[in-house]
């Protein structure tokens, strides 16, 4: 029994050995390298640079004989060929460069057709009265140095109580010749006839002021204290005329006034309106037109009128009369050179 049980458990030692022995063993685990993600500098994205569109080339030939009409189209360019257009001032028609796109003329060439034919793909642009003939295939500006100051009249005249204005203009402007006063007369007899008020003093309306331009604010000054032994309660104001003595006196006196350039620093309380005409919107409407495919023809110089802080006293209906008056003047209907001796004398 014993021995039994001994081979017994013999046997099953055995077999416990040869299971140990065949049990599948569990291979061992390389660890695996997780791969390192190369991360490569990405170039930023270079900015194209988007192509300006090609600047529109000027060429403005000033002239000695019209030296105010000149100024004006100088000072008109300069902003226009510093946000917009690349602009040259040529000596004469000789310097013009080919290239040019559109050529201004300060005053209208005597040999139009021959630099017309010189430049046959720029676009020639003249100022010329507007009784004149226009030429074909050019644009032309109209102008006339008496209609500003015939319309300052009329403007002065319509703003003024009992009529009682008065204008202060130069004798020497290079804009407006040497009949300034003349003109400005017309225009406010053209809208009252001849301006007599209808309380003492009885004196017929407007007072014009003359002077050269280059006068001391002290002669503008002692002229106007003159004059308003009249009582004068409105005025045009050239830009010669101006000067701090003179406004300071204005302002004490409660006259309105009205003049061509912005009013200055603390004027608005008294300024009817700017009156003027827009040189820069000109030339600007003519190049725009010329681009959209629109051929040559003529084109009045644009009025600006713009009201000051007055405008209970100059209304929109005074400033679409000096329109409709402008219209008539470039029509032929009104004229600022013939006054009527009965307002006159």
């Amino acid at each position: 029994m014993n021995k039994s049980v001994f081979f017994l458990l013999c046997f099953c030692m055995a077999l416990l050995i040869l299971a140990g022995c065949n049990m599948p063993q569990k291979a061992a685990v390389t660890p695996t390298e997780t791969p390192q993600e190369i991360m490569e500098d990405t170039p930023e994205p270079t900015e194209t640079p988007t192509p300006l569109p090609q600047r529109e080339k000027i060429a403005f030939v000033p002239s000695e004989e019209v030296p105010g009409i000149t100024e004006n189209l100088t000072k008109a360019l300069e902003p226009l060929c510093a946000e917009v257009y690349d602009c040259r001032t040529a000596a004469n028609e000789d310097a013009v460069e080919p290239d040019a796109d559109f050529v201004i003329f300060a005053k209208e060439p005597t040999a139009l057709t021959s630099i017309k034919e010189r430049f046959p793909q720029a676009h020639l642009i003249v100022v010329s009265d507007p009784k004149t003939t226009s030429s074909p295939g050019v644009w032309t500006i109209q102008y006339d140095p008496a209609f500003l100051p015939f319309l300052a009249g009329l403007a002065t005249a319509g703003n003024a109580y009992d009529w009682r204005c008065a204008g202060l203009l130069p004798t020497d402007s290079p804009l407006w010749g040497s009949n300034a006063a003349d003109y400005f007369a017309n225009g406010a007899h053209y809208f009252c006839g001849n301006c007599r008020p209808a309380l003492a003093p009885y004196v017929n309306f407007p007072i014009v002021i003359s002077l050269p331009g280059e006068s001391s604010p002290e002669s503008w000054s002692a002229q106007f204290d003159e004059a308003q032994r009249n009582f004068i309660y409105t005025a045009f104001l050239s830009d010669e005329a101006i000067s701090q003595e003179l406004l300071q006196k204005l302002i004490s006196l409660n006259v309105q006034m009205i003049g061509v350039s912005a009013p200055p620093a603390g004027l608005e309380g008294n300024w009817l309106a700017t009156i003027n005409f827009d040189w820069g919107a000109t030339l600007n409407q003519i190049i725009s037109r010329t681009l959209n495919g629109e051929t040559e023809g003529t084109m009045p110089l644009i009025l600006s009128v713009i009201p000051g802080a007055l405008t209970e006293d100059f209304s929109s209906g005074k400033a679409l009369l000096l329109q409709r008056a402008y219209e008539d003047l470039l029509s032929g209907l009104l004229s600022p050179y013939t006054p009527d001796k009965e307002y006159t004398e």
